[in-house]
């Protein structure tokens, strides 16, 4: 806390995917209780602060301060631990300096308010000032659920899939023509689910969701996922040369 006490606090609910979790502490210790902005009002050039503890406890509340570079940024990033990018975050572009520690802090604009959850940056030694946030309207879009403890439902399209450019495809038994550079490919139908029902096969490459181009498999869920089980979606795919497109009808994860 500000006045250095360290308290315990209970986790509410979390999701990996949307890089957020909600946690509880006893009012006792709050002092004053943030004002929630507006990330869709801002433009390009404002100022911004960010709050955090970067590199732990000793350095707890920590402001930096930048501009906002950049809004509805494409980001490639793991979730779950996962080796692989496989998820795409629709995030906030800042040049405020991040550092671990900072996840989950405040981005602040010149009035205090929030308007976004800093989450990430890029590393690398010819980048500098490459860090990313989830606008406050996503954020906030999933407070209720995680309050309560409900667990996301992400919708089930019903496939395993790999890359297009997968080294592990020849092993799969899998062959695909070099003219294909994005999408993804199918190595699996599970039976009974959508995919299976709209006779997508082992083999197919998925290129396009309802008309969106799909590269990889982080953006495959990225398009899949802003939708819910129930919903029909247009899956178009190539299948032995030949484009075609089915409708699917998700299902819960």
């Amino acid at each position: 806390m500000a006045s250095n006490e360290e308290i315990s606090a209970k986790v509410l609910g979390k999701d990996a995917y949307l890089d957020l979790a909600v946690l509880q502490i006893d009012k006792k210790y709050v002092s004053m209780v943030a004002t929630i902005g507006s990330s869709e009002k801002m433009h390009l050039g404002d100022t911004v602060f960010t709050v955090g503890s970067p590199l732990g406890i000793n350095y707890h509340g920590s402001v930096t301060s930048g501009i906002l570079s950049g809004k509805d940024r494409m980001v490639s990033t793991s979730a779950s631990n996962s080796v692989n990018n496989d998820w795409v975050m629709r995030v906030l572009q800042i040049d405020a300096p991040l550092n671990p520690g900072n996840s989950g802090g405040p981005l602040l604009n010149i009035n205090g308010e929030v308007v976004g959850i800093c989450s990430l940056k890029l590393v690398d030694d010819k980048i500098e000032g490459m860090g990313f946030a989830i606008p406050i309207e996503y954020a906030m879009s999933h407070v209720d659920s995680l309050e309560k403890g409900i667990k996301i439902k992400w919708p089930l399209l019903g496939i395993r899939m790999e890359e297009v450019t997968d080294s592990n495809l020849q092993t799969n038994g899998i062959s695909l023509s070099d003219n294909i550079k994005e999408g993804v490919i199918v190595t699996n139908v599970t039976k009974g689910t959508g995919a299976d029902k709209a006779g997508i096969l082992k083999g197919d490459v998925i290129t396009k969701i309802n008309n969106r181009k799909i590269k990889d498999v982080a953006y495959l869920r990225y398009e899949l996922y802003q939708y819910q089980s129930g919903d029909t979606i247009e899956v178009t795919l190539i299948r032995k040369g030949k484009t075609k497109t089915v409708k699917v009808t998700l299902t819960d994860s």
